[in-house]
């Protein structure tokens, strides 16, 4: 049975008794000393300017212990705000967790000259009328009471929806995601604070088990997201703490938030697991949100050491965005859960977002990686394709889909048709490369013929070509450099006696490419490798003379 709170220290809220670690909260549970107090012994005050953070909190196995929200929200900021800043954001909806979320923030500002200080940001959608009006007065008015800074912005998040063909949600998410990063920008900070609290995350975790995530969508939101594309930081701090108790620190402050009448629509998914769901749920067990809360800790613990390999399996990807290949070395230690976070992370790393990703199109990704698909390419949302070849899996764009991206053989029309001459220290541009003579003779640039072997080799160029990750579309179009004699042979991807590797050209990517696909997979078999894919063997009775370089 917990320890009762001392009657001396109830004057303020000190559920630390009970959060406190061994440090100090054996002795305070004795009523020995309180660590918030001036004085041990019975008849000690307590005092509510602690110049030091006050301790984490304690976490029992599988139990989140609440703190205070004022207690949370100004240890988060001690640790994580950067102290270089002179300022940070809070974005304020006009909703209780905003405004509880403002008001704590201020408070943890105001206590010291040398913190950095907050100033808030409301984003006008335009689509509730004269309740959208209503809130950004009261925006205005907590921020004049608190003396911080507001900065309004407008935008209508309806015509944003219909131009980008997302959802309303989604639109007004990216819309309040540029707004953040306009505004950080010009107001020289990195930090944006944001209002979710432990019921939001409950309900973001449900809803990606409703969606079919892994290990990933268990965490829930991150107390700290990292937005690379805008440079900014989105804090949650508000994370471990419930919905009640925000509107149990407004009460005493005579301050409360604006209710956002569209959250009682039952035409959003999230609405319907807040309003019908998660209520069914706790019907079988009212600790339903507390212990999705412990999960949502315990996956992102597992998590930190997955997502630890992953990044290093990573580092030996060619990437070149919206297009990334994955050598078998990068995934070959990966299976199951982990693999298909691993390819997960790559779709990630190479197209910017998931674009709809799903469980279904993960286990397919699986299959195909593992050599357990009967086809060589899967279908991935948003114009995308997954191709198998050699040792190599590719993530890119459909060439055959209907996207705003020419097409293949859209793309083929303007290049300059081979063979043709590349003379003494000249250079021409085809297949998006500019192709540079290294040599005092003239080169020769044309694509394979059927069944043509690489000279001193049994193997033929197209299965040199395949065991290199050239997708088949592509061979066709791959060039060939000759000599003026015309009998020695090379090309991107050639496997040379390291003693006689120099190639008569160089390869750079031109300023105007054309063809994409091709340009990309040609640089990708040219960069150097700790460890290369698999090759054909050598011919050991013929020695390979390529044309020396000069």
């Amino acid at each position: 049975m917990p320890a009762r709170i001392p009657d001396r220290c109830r004057g303020l809220d000190l559920r630390h008794h009970l959060t406190t670690g061994p440090r100090t909260g054996d002795r305070c549970l004795r009523h020995s000393r309180c660590h918030r107090c001036t004085q041990s012994g019975q008849g000690s005050t307590c005092w509510s300017r602690d110049p030091d953070p006050p301790p984490a909190p304690y976490r029992f196995p599988g139990v989140i212990v609440p703190t205070s929200l004022s207690t949370t929200v100004h240890s988060f900021l001690s640790r994580h705000l950067p102290i270089d800043v002179p300022r940070y954001i809070v974005a304020l909806s006009g909703g209780p967790d905003s405004v509880a979320l403002l008001h704590s923030c201020s408070q943890w500002s105001s206590g010291s000259s040398d913190r950095p200080k907050p100033e808030a940001l409301h984003v006008h959608h335009g689509l509730r009328g004269e309740e959208a009006d209503r809130d950004a007065r009261h925006c205005a008015r907590i921020c004049a009471h608190l003396g911080v800074p507001l900065h309004l912005v407008s935008e209508s998040i309806e015509s944003s929806a219909q131009n980008e063909g997302t959802s309303i949600e989604t639109a007004g998410r990216d819309t309040r995601r540029r707004r953040f990063a306009e505004l950080c920008g010009s107001r020289s900070t990195s930090m944006v604070l944001t209002g979710h609290h432990g019921d939001d995350q409950a309900e973001t975790i449900i809803g990606n088990l409703l969606r079919g995530c892994g290990l990933r969508g268990l965490r829930g939101m991150e107390p700290l997201s990292f937005i690379e594309s805008s440079q900014i930081t989105i804090a949650r701090p508000l994370l471990a703490i419930r919905r009640n108790q925000i509107e149990e620190y407004l009460k005493p402050l005579e301050m409360e938030g604006n209710e956002d009448l569209s959250n009682r629509s039952r035409a959003f998914r999230r609405n319907r697991i807040r309003l019908d769901l998660i209520p069914a749920l706790q019907l079988e067990n009212p600790d339903l949100v507390s212990h999705l809360l412990a999960l949502s800790e315990e996956a992102r613990a597992r998590w930190t050491i997955e997502s630890k390999r992953i990044e290093q399996a990573l580092q030996q990807v060619h990437l070149s965005p919206p297009r990334i290949s994955l050598p078998r070395q990068c995934w070959q230690q990966f299976e199951g859960p982990e693999l298909a976070d691993l390819l997960r992370q790559a779709v990630i790393l190479g197209c910017g977002e998931e674009g709809g990703l799903r469980r279904e199109h993960l286990q397919s990704l699986v299959r195909l990686a593992s050599g357990e698909s009967r086809s060589a390419m899967v279908a991935l949302p948003g114009a995308r394709l997954a191709i198998r070849c050699g040792g190599w899996l590719h993530i890119g764009p459909d060439p055959t889909a209907n996207h705003d991206s020419p097409s293949w053989a859209e793309e083929l029309d303007p290049l300059p048709a081979l063979p043709c001459q590349i003379e003494p220290g000249s250079s021409l541009v085809h297949g998006g490369i500019r192709w540079q003579s290294l040599v005092e003779t003239s080169l020769t640039l044309r694509t394979p013929q059927a069944s043509e072997k690489v000279p001193g080799r049994q193997t033929t160029v197209e299965e040199t070509l395949r065991c290199q990750g050239v997708p088949p579309r592509l061979r066709r179009h791959w060039p060939l450099v000759f000599d003026a004699s015309k009998n020695r042979l090379w090309f991107a991807g050639q496997d040379l006696d390291p003693l006689h590797s120099a190639a008569p050209v160089a390869l750079t990517a031109a300023e105007s490419a054309t063809e994409l696909e091709l340009s990309y997979h040609l640089l990708r078999v040219l960069t150097p490798r700790s460890e290369s894919p698999p090759q054909p063997p050598a011919a050991s009775e013929v020695d390979l003379q390529p044309t020396h370089t000069g």
